[in-house]
């Protein structure tokens, strides 16, 4: 290749950079999503592309050997990410936001859906709407209801965190005779919408000629309603007592009825999670009429993505006739949409939560439970060089994280994740608690294949509720072992008392 070649291509990098610059997607970045979950093809594009990017034969990793920028040139360049608003959020026309200018409407962020639903019911544009709303018997239990009316309507509003079968009051609106339906759902309803409408074989295609507006809300996780009631139980809380739920920056509030809010991390409530939701890759609602939610708005305010010409059009007409505020989404706004969009699409990546270890044996808990006593196993011997290489690359091969106390402090919670990028057999698993330098309440376990990149959790009851001693993981394979981790309950109940007083 000639000089002149050369410096040609350094002037493309120097110009992709600077189109980059701010992007904030590091190799740190690509670390994490992609060659930390596993789903690295090892194509080297990211080391072809950046000088201070290099291949470690050791680890099959690529690995830093100067600073990094942050310029996303590495980033942009792997097959694993997906860096196009397309494909982040799905095609649209416009993107607003929005609010209610019903007074009596009060919904999540600022009640657009309840406004628009009313608007085309007001109008004559729809038959009657399909909404979900909270069950008279079960407080905060979702409950499918066909609106036809301005007070059925406005019972429906707000946000409820919970699966509704939502297709079962769409076909029985059908059968009434309903043809022209407003439908507002998360979108995996939105997704059986379209196709009930749009395959071939759709139910609603073939058959029942409905014309359908489909309102999708914008969706991360949604939750087992037993689970949630559970949760609550621990925080000495029923649904009864719940005024309000909302999701925010990663923490999900429990607002009561006395004015008193709980707020916890959405991490912590993992184990409630609807197993469908670690395999979902669609915030946005993107096969929707409209899409609406609150990231990216002010609050008060709604994000709205007017997908279809019709869709565009309800929009428009309902903000000149007053029932709704209109704005165009400001410039730079909608980047909090896509950053939140590429997460949910990346998760698909990073399904590590494959197993649960509770223990649940009566005070006291048994000196030696079942499991039996754990057998030092010995490698193969190889040579001083070969041993010293595999060590330093074992040290990081467990990621340890999550300490928590759950239950009114009486269970502790942690998780650990196989980081070495490739399976690790016959592992076990020890946890004991510590008195005066003995070890006592052990607890083993035998994983016989820890996948790449798969979490394991464990929820260990302490031994003495009151008492800050202290408890020790320990986990090994037969070549040695892998990580150690001593848990100091005193340390632990300052940090959460800390962050506790710092909310």
């Amino acid at each position: 290749m000639g000089t002149n070649e050369k410096i040609g291509i350094k002037d493309s990098f120097d110009q992709l950079q600077e189109r980059l610059k701010g992007s904030k997607d590091s190799f740190g970045r690509l670390m994490r999503e992609v060659v930390n979950t596993g789903v690295c093809t090892h194509c080297s594009a990211c080391v072809a592309t950046c000088e201070f990017i290099e291949w470690d034969l050791l680890t099959e990793k690529p690995k830093l050997i100067g600073k990094c920028n942050g310029c996303g040139v590495c980033y942009s360049q792997c097959p694993r990410t997906i860096t196009v608003p397309r494909d982040l959020i799905g095609r649209y026309q416009a993107a607003y936001i929005s609010k209610s200018l019903i007074p009596e409407i009060k919904g999540q962020d600022g009640g657009v859906v309840t406004a628009l639903l009313l608007y085309l019911l007001d109008k004559k544009l729809i038959d009657c709407a399909i909404a979900t709303g909270k069950s008279s018997e079960e407080p905060w239990k979702p409950e499918v209801k066909i609106v036809t009316t301005r007070e059925e309507l406005l019972k429906t509003s707000g946000s409820i965190y919970s699966h509704s079968q939502t297709l079962i009051g769409l076909l029985d609106a059908i059968k009434q005779g309903n043809r022209s339906i407003g439908f507002v759902g998360t979108p995996c309803n939105i997704d059986a919408i379209y196709k009930m409408w749009k395959a071939p074989f759709g139910l609603v295609h073939m058959f029942m000629r409905a014309n359908i507006l489909a309102i999708g809300l914008f969706c991360m996780d949604s939750f087992s309603y037993e689970g949630l009631k559970s949760f609550l139980k621990t925080h000495k809380l029923t649904m009864n007592a719940i005024e309000k739920m909302t999701i925010k920056k990663g923490k999900m509030q429990f607002i009561q009825k006395s004015g008193e809010i709980l707020e916890v991390s959405v991490h912590d409530l993992d184990r409630y999670r609807s197993s469908s939701c670690q395999y979902c890759t669609d915030l946005t609602s993107e096969n929707a009429d409209i899409s609406v939610g609150s990231v990216g708005s002010p609050d008060g305010y709604s994000t709205i993505l007017a997908r279809t010409g019709i869709g565009l059009e309800v929009l428009l007409d309902a903000a000149e006739a007053g029932y709704i505020e209109l704005q165009p989404m400001p410039r730079g706004k909608l980047k909090w949409v896509l950053n939140l969009a590429r997460m949910k699409k990346a998760q698909l990546y990073t399904l590590r939560r494959r197993r649960r270890y509770t223990l649940g044996f009566e005070e006291p808990i048994p000196s030696h439970p079942p499991g039996g006593e754990l057998v030092e196993a010995t490698g193969e011997i190889k040579d001083t060089d070969t041993i010293i290489k595999q060590a330093a690359a074992r040290q990081k091969t467990v990621k340890f994280s999550g300490l928590n106390l759950l239950f009114n402090q009486k269970e502790i919670e942690f998780r650990v994740i196989n980081n070495s990028g490739s399976s690790l057999e016959n592992v076990t698993v020890k946890i004991s608690h510590i008195t005066e330098f003995f070890e006592d309440h052990k607890w083993f376990t035998t994983v016989n294949v820890w996948y790449p990149f798969e979490e394991l959790e464990f929820s260990y009851p302490r031994v003495q509720e009151n008492a800050e001693n202290e408890y020790l993981c320990e986990i090994k394979d037969p070549l040695g072992t892998l990580f150690t981790r001593k848990i100091d309950i005193k340390k632990l109940l300052a940090k959460l008392e800390k962050e506790r007083q710092s909310k």
